[in-house]
């Protein structure tokens, strides 16, 4: 059952925070809301538009966060009273095709899907149970795709057709994936044997594809973590390997590249961190994160880092970014929490900008 439910503005204009540009990056603005705020995801959808998703937690109260990008400002919108987590993910196909998803953690726990058609918020279940949400990918109103573990045990991607939910089956566990249509899309994580592998979809079924041979530490972990399709030739996969070295963990980054027939290998410089949240710089290159505290850019066969950009005296975190179309812009989000605030009142969501 879906029910729609009006949207409204609320009060809640992010409040400009101060600019640290580094290397093109600055905290733009802060929710600045009572209690503790979050930022989780992203969806750019016009040179003027896009949206965000988190949660605030007030003592006891916990409610979604949704704002939307005007171009200049990110103001709060209202969303239907249906969760009372944070939202984690949200993507679009446009301005009238936004998709945001979160959990009911009450006594009857449910991963909740929120769709705004450009006039209402429309609310469905996805799925009963305590359901985990890695990644959400729109391609139309009727063509949705999430990588979830959950209730559907081994079946680890949710498939919306238009009218229902439905479980997918996939070999081992998808961290994230990217559809480019309703017959090509890529899917990344861990096979069941917990190497990393990447899946292709074809139309019908999600099949595995052929990895070089990457180099895993004697009992050390692997895994693929982002993936983005640039086009069928130009698909990239980003993520880590892993060991522990006496009581610290020592990451290297993975980057793949599939030029349409085979995935090969790119080599980075000596970074001693994993990769995730790849994202287009609007320019044929791309951005990703570089463990907690790095940008990484990829462009014309050159690898560069700038610092998170972070307000003075503050801790936080920088979390998903994406390409303003037509731009050279970019967007993120995340939060940050003064050194020494009272827990009661202690982060922002933040969102970032470049360019």
């Amino acid at each position: 059952m879906i029910t729609a439910v009006a949207s409204v503005a609320l009060a809640g204009t992010a409040v400009a925070a101060p600019r640290t540009a580094e290397q093109g990056w600055s905290v733009a603005a802060l929710t600045r809301l009572p209690g503790n705020e979050t930022l989780s995801d992203l969806a750019v959808t016009g040179r003027t538009s896009a949206w965000a998703v988190g949660g605030s937690w007030q003592g006891a109260e916990d409610s979604a966060l949704v704002y939307r990008w005007n171009g200049g400002t990110w103001n709060r919108v209202a969303l239907p009273a249906q969760v009372d987590e944070e939202l984690s993910e949200v993507d679009a196909s446009s301005d009238n095709d936004v998709w945001a998803f979160g959990r009911r953690g009450s006594a009857d726990p449910a991963l909740k899907a929120f769709r705004w058609n450009g006039t209402a918020w429309q609310a469905s279940v996805v799925e009963q149970g305590d359901v985990t949400l890695y990644d959400a990918d729109v391609v139309s109103p009727s063509d949705v795709w999430l990588a979830a573990s959950g209730s559907s045990g081994a079946q680890p991607l949710r498939h919306w057709n238009g009218r229902t939910w439905t479980a997918v089956s996939a070999p081992g566990r998808v961290y994230s994936l990217h559809v480019t249509s309703a017959k090509n899309g890529w899917a990344v994580g861990v096979d069941d044997e917990g190497r990393p592998q990447a899946l292709r979809w074809n139309g019908t079924a999600w099949r595995p594809t052929t990895l070089p041979r990457l180099p895993i530490p004697e009992g050390g972990n692997a895994t693929l973590d982002s993936v983005l399709a640039l086009s069928p030739s130009n698909v990239w996969a980003v993520g880590a390997t892993s060991r522990l070295v006496g009581d610290d963990e020592e990451f290297t980054p993975i980057v793949l590249h599939w030029n349409g027939t085979a995935w090969r290998t790119v080599t980075t410089p000596a970074y001693a961190f994993g990769l995730s949240n790849l994202a287009a710089d609007g320019s044929g290159g791309l951005w990703m994160q570089g463990g907690v505290d790095t940008l990484v850019r990829y462009s014309g066969g050159t690898w560069s880092t700038a610092p998170r950009p972070v307000v003075p005296q503050s801790d936080g975190v920088f979390g998903p970014m994406a390409n303003v179309p037509g731009t050279g812009g970019m967007l993120g989000v995340g939060w940050t929490r003064p050194w020494g605030a009272p827990e009661d009142d202690a982060s922002d969501g933040a969102f970032y900008a470049a360019g």
